[in-house]
């Protein structure tokens, strides 16, 4: 005869391994979708990158010689023991350019670097969702723990760069985030230029500074290594933008860089 209680036993034993079995299998579903929801967002910006640099690759002429040899004694000066921005901020006395274009008076200006300027910028993307997002002048970007701490309320206007409105290429960075991240966090001053990306050739780029509103038109969108010095350079004789973060989105293996025109 059999003992009812090994019956009893054996079926309690039977349901605690059958019980750890579906809590192992939940687990490691879970786990996986942790695991894919980080690395499809990821995948998805490496292939949006590499998308973009055959894109402007497709546009852009050969290099001439002469330029080549300009930027490869540029990158002379690059110390890769320092920060990204601590070696950009090494280039700005190689940029020479002293006159612009006005399309306002529609003459040659004096380019003008006002270091002292403290008043804040807004920045307005409408094509991109971006509204109202705060520009601070004159960060110190040689300082990683300075410019941080402006970044939590926006973007930046690179110190030893001209400001808006007055001429050359004035320099705005700040910073993105990963996809998975960013969907969750979409009006958050600290990530708005993760929709940088989104930004199309010919689409326009308002910055209110003061009483005025200055209309840039986005010429140019390109991928960079992070040793790309020339994006701190003027745009022949124009007066423009230079809008930068870090690509992949929120990685920042190298750097997603837009510039746009002065119109009016």
């Amino acid at each position: 005869m059999q003992n009812p209680d090994w019956n009893i036993q054996t079926e309690s034993q039977t349901k605690v391994k059958k019980t750890r079995i579906y809590i192992s299998v939940v687990l490691a579903v879970v786990g996986l979708i942790i695991i894919l929801s980080q690395v499809i967002p990821l995948a998805k910006s490496y292939i949006d990158g590499m998308i973009e640099q055959a894109r402007a690759d497709s546009k852009v002429e050969p290099v001439p010689e002469s330029y080549q040899t300009y930027i490869e004694s540029q990158l002379a000066y690059y110390d890769p023991g320092k920060s990204y921005f601590a070696n950009l901020s090494q280039q700005l006395g190689n940029v020479s350019d002293s006159q612009y274009y006005d399309p306002v008076t529609q003459t040659q200006k004096d380019i003008v670097i006002d270091k002292e300027y403290d008043k804040p910028m807004y920045i307005d993307i409408t094509s991109i969702g971006i509204a109202n997002i705060k520009i601070s002048a004159n960060v110190d970007s040689y300082n990683e723990k300075v410019y941080n701490q402006y970044l939590k309320q926006g973007l930046a206007h690179f110190k030893g760069t001209p400001l808006p409105g007055d001429g050359g290429n004035a320099f705005i960075y700040g910073h993105s985030a990963v996809e998975s991240f960013f969907d969750g966090h979409q009006n958050l001053p600290e990530t708005i230029f993760s929709r940088l990306g989104n930004i199309d050739i010919g689409q326009e780029v308002d910055i209110k500074k003061e009483e005025k509103v200055l209309k840039y038109i986005v010429r140019s969108k390109k991928i960079v290594s992070p040793d790309d010095f020339s994006i701190l350079e003027s745009q022949n004789n124009k007066e423009t933008i230079t809008m930068m973060t870090c690509w992949p989105l929120g990685i920042g293996t190298k750097r997603l860089i837009v510039v746009a025109e002065r119109q009016i």
